[in-house]
């Protein structure tokens, strides 16, 4: 715990990681990329920022895990997953051919 300058009130504490990802959130987290990424009252002229401002209201509205997941956070994850399914989609298109 941290106090205040004057030793009085209790100081919230940096927050830290919150753990892995659940497979209901890496579910909610794909679905959030498909309504963000297809909503046609956005064009796909935005920043960076405003659309991943976009992803995390979004999940946030219908994330039920209680975990608060940053922009930053849903960023990497989506990362992570996005490479995954290239790297299967890959692999099926080989057996494809």
């Amino acid at each position: 715990f941290e106090v205040d300058e004057d030793g009085e009130g209790i100081v919230d504490a940096p927050k830290g990681r919150g753990g892995n990802y659940t497979n209901d959130e890496d579910i909610l987290l794909c679905n959030t990329w498909l309504q963000v990424s297809r909503d046609p009252s956005v064009g796909g002229d935005q920043s960076r920022d405003a659309y991943w401002n976009r992803m995390k209201e979004h999940f946030d509205l219908h994330n039920k895990s209680g975990i608060d997941r940053s922009a930053r956070s849903l960023r990497s994850r989506w990362s992570t997953i996005n490479k995954d399914c290239q790297k299967w989609a890959a692999a099926q298109k080989a057996v494809d051919k």
